[in-house]
């Protein structure tokens, strides 16, 4: 039963990974994509890590863990850092009904020649 687990669980983060790129590659802008690559990528790999730790062994599933918690803390926190990062360059929004809601804030996008 254990391994029907595993295999579910190894199936379905690899569909998640697999919509992540499709979305990274098919979505309009650098931020679309970037949620696209954030989230799919770390449901995708969570979900490789429980289908990992289904086993039982307690090192394996106390390592899958604190990689679990590790993504779920730096994910987002990458994510911000580029996605400022993509505004700053002057990165536009192209995708249809965007609301822009930092335009009235001190970060102003700065296009270098």
């Amino acid at each position: 039963m254990t391994a029907v687990a595993a295999d579910v669980l190894t199936l379905l983060g690899l569909l998640l990974l697999t919509v992540g790129v499709y979305g990274v590659v098919r979505l309009p802008d650098a931020y679309t994509q970037l949620h696209s690559a954030s989230k799919a990528g770390f449901l995708g790999v969570a979900a490789l890590l429980a289908a990992a730790s289904v086993s039982g062994e307690g090192a394996i599933i106390a390592r899958a863990f604190l990689i679990v918690a590790l993504l779920a803390v730096t994910t987002p926190v990458a994510s911000h850092a580029v996605a400022r990062a993509a505004y700053r360059r002057g990165e536009r929004m192209r995708t249809p009904n965007a609301v822009n809601e930092t335009k009235d804030r001190d970060v102003q996008p700065t296009r270098s020649p």
